[in-house]
């Protein structure tokens, strides 16, 4: 059975046909990573339901897999499928970026996808084409088909939106879905991120109007939290510095709040230093998320920085909340921009002077 879009079947309280066991494989695709492991995410706790994640979950990364080791980590997936569970309950198989494979590296995953078994689920993942022999048996082995890439006629967007809401558990009318469908633009990767805030405020409960929701699209112009600290992430001072400053301009954040955003920051960051992290599940657990590609880009920032310069951060933050409050005689912009340089320079970048207006 295909799917006809990225609908999940928890509508007016129909069940999700896979409940029954009538559909053991699914295949997301797009082509942004965020959506794709946001929809990942929602799938797996689907599926998992209150089982336990730790015997019932397992998951695989081609795009983290070296060429020579592909096909061996397609066969230990194949393997972990055709594993039953000691308790009798489904386990959850993720195999994700399988265009980053050949065909030849595939070759184990298309035999099983010729008569998968019923005992467990296989969720794989594409950002790319996939090679029309996989596509084949994925079609055959009557996987469910999830594409997270939003519709090309504008027409199509207002229900492609209108069905993410929902699948979050938010209620939220026609007039709201227009301003953030004006406020995104053509990167609905941020999505996300935006029905994750919305959910933490207000639940599932109340309607949101375009009043409820204006506060988090901001002001053409305005900057999002996650945008300074993304940039921070990648090592981007130019950008960061820009965004810091319009931030504080504006007057949506007062220095001492940008304080707070970024300690929040890099003590999620400092919750992953010691433990020995092996994947986004145990992330996630570590850094009290529920989002899965939260937690990844979590982890993955860690790895890119490392114990040392996390910690280096903590102690740029401790330093700065200092001098905000009077230990130097610096203005508090400056102070900030400092800040945002140095833990900038600690992802990998110089950070570019500024000039003071």
């Amino acid at each position: 059975m295909v799917g006809g879009g990225d609908r999940r079947v928890t509508l007016n309280g129909i069940a999700p046909i896979w409940n029954d066991g009538a559909v053991t494989v699914f295949h997301i695709s797009g082509g942004d990573a965020r959506l794709v492991s946001a929809r990942l995410t929602d799938l797996v706790a689907e599926l998992i339901g209150d089982g336990d994640r730790g015997s019932l979950f397992e998951s695989h990364d081609l795009a983290d897999t070296g060429a020579d080791d592909k096909a061996s980590v397609v066969s230990t997936a194949v393997m972990g499928v055709q594993t039953e569970s000691l308790f009798g309950d489904k386990r959850v198989v993720v195999l994700r970026n399988i265009d980053e494979a050949t065909v030849d590296q595939l070759r184990s995953l298309v035999d099983y996808l010729a008569t998968p078994s019923d005992a467990n689920h296989l969720i794989v993942t594409s950002l790319g084409k996939l090679a029309k022999s996989t596509t084949d048996a994925l079609k055959k082995a009557g996987a469910t088909v999830f594409s997270t890439s939003p519709p090309s006629k504008k027409a199509d967007l207002h229900d492609w939106f209108a069905d993410k809401f929902t699948e979050a558990g938010l209620k939220i009318d026609a007039a709201a879905i227009a301003a953030v469908i004006s406020w995104l633009g053509q990167d609905q990767a941020r999505l996300p991120s935006l029905i994750e805030v919305l959910v933490s405020t207000y639940g599932s409960t109340k309607k949101l109007t375009t009043s409820d929701v204006e506060p988090f699209l901001g002001d053409k112009g305005s900057v999002l939290p996650w945008d300074l600290t993304d940039a921070i992430d990648r090592g981007d001072a130019t950008t960061a510095l820009t965004m810091m400053r319009r931030m504080v301009r504006s007057g949506e954040y007062h220095p001492l709040q940008l304080m707070a955003l970024l300690h929040n920051h890099y003590s999620r960051l400092l919750r992953l230093d010691g433990p020995n992290v092996a994947n986004s599940n145990e992330a996630m657990v570590l850094i009290g998320s529920k989002s899965e590609f939260q937690a990844r880009k979590y982890l993955d920032t860690y790895r890119r920085l490392g114990s040392k310069n996390v910690a280096g951060a903590i102690q740029l933050l401790a330093r700065a909340d200092v001098d905000l409050r009077g230990g130097k005689d610096l203005e508090d912009e400056l102070v900030m921009e400092i800040l945002v340089a140095r833990l900038s320079r600690l992802a990998g970048v110089p950070a570019t002077s500024s000039k003071r207006r």
